[in-house]
């Protein structure tokens, strides 16, 4: 059969099997950073901003994924309960933009990659430039417009006094979603109940800027299952400890107290503690499809077995 253009028969083939053998020839980089989902970047990093970062005080207790400048105090990476996070094949630490402001310290062991020249990085390893997951910040907006997307399926109750929101509608597995408005959550303190789902989604819409002064109710190993999706605020204040995974990547947030769970932002300024809480949760919709190239280079990396060998931590 002709071939297209006049090649001769099989250089097309020729041609496809080369490049594919090129690109797990080729260095890891950024430009061939893997694309993960929603979950798995939930999973696998419990800080994740598209830009800055003003650490007053922050101790990340698993891996963050800046996407701009990390400045202020000194950073503490990868502390504590690393035995509960999922494995990843990238950095603890990935900076898009270190500076001389930036200073952080690794424990552990862990490695970070970073564009730019930080003012101090005490970690096992540190390498340039920064490698991240690919098109992660639009993925999370995605899965975020997809959860609000969701009609919900049970009604918040709040109690009689006004001093106590519950989410507990009784479910069997699958997810419970809610819609919520800022003062739904006013001068109420919070009880997350799973009653039979698997997980609950919180959409709690408004405009201009939330404020969570609520203190929340039972046993915070329920924050793995939870997921708060902020949708309109310009800015979230977070001045009490948060059970569950928070999305709001069109938000600065702040926070002074602990978040039991991984953080998604535009910027941060923080002042307290990210715990892992590992995201337990099954998208009711699929995730963002690799962009053009991206199952080649998949299958090209799969055929040696790994996308990245830096260092294998289960």
């Amino acid at each position: 059969m002709p071939q297209r253009g006049g090649m001769f028969p099989g250089v097309t083939m020729f041609k496809s099997v080369f490049l594919a053998a090129a690109i797990v020839a080729a260095p890891f980089s950024a430009a061939q950073a893997a694309s993960l989902d929603a979950v798995d970047l939930l999973q696998q990093f419990n800080l994740i901003t598209k830009g800055d970062v003003q650490a007053n005080s922050l101790h990340v207790h698993g891996r963050a994924l800046i996407g701009g400048g990390m400045t202020g105090n000194k950073v503490d990476v990868n502390m504590d309960n690393i035995d509960n996070i999922v494995g990843s094949d990238f950095d603890d630490l990935i900076v898009g933009n270190a500076t001389s402001g930036t200073k952080v310290h690794l424990h552990n062991g862990a490695t970070a990659s970073m564009n730019g020249t930080p003012g101090l990085v005490e970690a096992g390893s540190y390498t340039t430039p920064a490698v991240m997951p690919e098109n992660y910040a639009a993925i999370l907006d995605d899965f975020a417009a997809q959860l609000a997307g969701v009609d919900a399926t049970a009604m918040a109750v709040k109690n009689s006094d006004g001093n106590l929101i519950t989410f507990g509608a009784a479910a069997s597995g699958g997810t419970t979603y809610y819609d919520i408005v800022a003062a739904d959550l006013q001068n109420r303190d919070i009880d997350l109940l799973l009653n039979g789902a698997e997980s609950i989604v919180i959409n709690v819409t408004g405009t201009g800027t939330f404020n969570l002064n609520s203190n929340f109710r039972g046993n915070k190993a329920v924050s793995s299952n939870v997921i708060w999706n902020f949708t309109g605020f310009d800015t979230v204040n977070l001045y009490r400890s948060i059970w569950g995974q928070v999305l709001a990547g069109d938000s600065h947030v702040y926070f002074n107290a602990d978040i039991e769970g991984s953080l998604f932002a535009d910027t941060v300024t923080a002042q307290a503690q990210v715990h892992v809480q590992p995201l337990q949760f099954t998208p009711p919709v699929s995730q963002v499809p690799l962009p053009a190239g991206g199952w080649l280079m998949l299958a090209g990396f799969g055929a040696f077995g790994a996308l990245r060998a830096r260092r294998a931590r289960a």
